[in-house]
């Protein structure tokens, strides 16, 4: 207790406080003047990546001259050389974190930059990469502020050892998870963005594939996760990889239109997809307008095409017009759509 008076006593308040201003003075300056000055600098060329890293240096700007001015007042106590001992080193750890926490926040804006260089990684890939490059600048910083307190870091991991063969024999699904979603990326089955379909488990957009499972967003916008061993293992549908989307299906024709008719109508529907933009034209997919057989109530003809677009939306904006279409068509050549009759015959008794 006398030893803290003691302390308290020799502080040099004046000289503390003017550190304590020099240091805000600093960190102000930083912030505004030096910081403002690289944004301005990096507003000047055409790539936002710079701009993006200047602005993870706003951190930086902000801990170094706290760390420095937090050294400052250290130097300024009066404190016995055990004391001032442990608190360098507590300022040492400061500048060691805080410089390997800063590497950390650098490194998130060179992913963007990156992935323009390399487009063979996909953004799956690239997160993951660099939520590897991060972890490790992170536990390096641990090692080394470890290290700085004569802590061996080397003995601790080795010690951690068995803990990490009990830690893995119980989490064999996470690994399995964790493969899985490596398969994932390494096939390319798909990519965010993707509209997929797991048969018996979802279907949706692909919103985000992390280390243990995929988020799946439904078309009803309900969140689905789906395990990445799971994925790995099913039988999985990429609407989105399709160069067209199909429409298929039969229209019905009374069977009073005639052959003639019906040629007119099969033109008409042909034209129609020819001059449409958002349907593909017989030279990019096969079109197939035909009379297949006939039902009991009608003659059946095959519209069989594909949509441009293969979005869920753009597709049923798509076939909807083509149906509505088919019926001003149909109508416009005498003709009509049949629909299930029947005919009853009444015989009279003859007396």
């Amino acid at each position: 207790m006398n030893n803290f008076a003691n302390i308290i006593a020799g502080i040099d308040w004046i000289n503390i406080a003017v550190i304590i201003a020099i240091t805000l003075v600093a960190i102000i300056l930083s912030r505004t003047i030096i910081f403002k000055s690289l944004m301005a600098f990096a507003a000047h060329s055409e790539s936002e990546h710079d701009d993006a890293f200047v602005e993870s240096l706003k951190k930086p700007l902000t801990l170094i001259p706290l760390g420095i001015g937090i050294y400052a007042v250290v130097e300024a106590l009066p404190l016995s050389e055990t004391y001032n001992s442990y608190a360098i080193l507590l300022v040492q750890s400061y500048f060691y974190i805080a410089i390997f926490w800063s590497i950390a926040d650098s490194i998130e804006p060179l992913r963007d930059f990156v992935g323009e260089k390399y487009d063979f990684l996909s953004p799956t890939l690239r997160a993951w990469i660099f939520r590897a490059i991060k972890f490790v600048a992170y536990l390096i910083g641990i090692v080394s502020v470890l290290e700085l307190w004569g802590i061996d870091a080397a003995s601790i991991i080795a010690g951690l050892g068995l803990f990490s063969v009990a830690l893995a024999l119980g989490a064999q699904n996470f690994f399995k998870n964790l493969i899985g979603g490596l398969l994932i990326i390494g096939e390319k089955r798909f990519k965010q963005g993707d509209w997929i379909n797991i048969e018996g488990v979802a279907e949706g957009e692909v919103e985000k594939i992390d280390f243990r499972s995929t988020l799946i967003r439904r078309f009803d916008k309900a969140p689905v996760f789906v395990p990445n061993s799971v994925l790995s293992d099913s039988e999985i549908i990429n609407f989105s990889a399709m160069p067209f989307r199909r429409i298929m299906f039969n229209v019905g024709l009374i069977y009073q239109t005639t052959p003639d008719t019906i040629l007119s109508i099969r033109k008409d529907i042909e034209s129609y997809i020819a001059d449409n933009d958002n349907l593909a034209n017989a030279d990019e997919a096969t079109t197939t307008i035909r009379v297949t057989k006939f039902n009991d109530s009608s003659i059946d003809m095959l519209v069989y095409c594909f949509t441009r677009s293969t979005k869920w939306h753009d597709f049923c904006v798509a076939r909807e017009n083509l149906i509505l279409e088919i019926m001003k068509i149909v109508k416009k050549n005498g003709s009509d759509f049949a629909y299930p009759t029947s005919t009853i015959h009444i015989e009279k008794d003859q007396d």
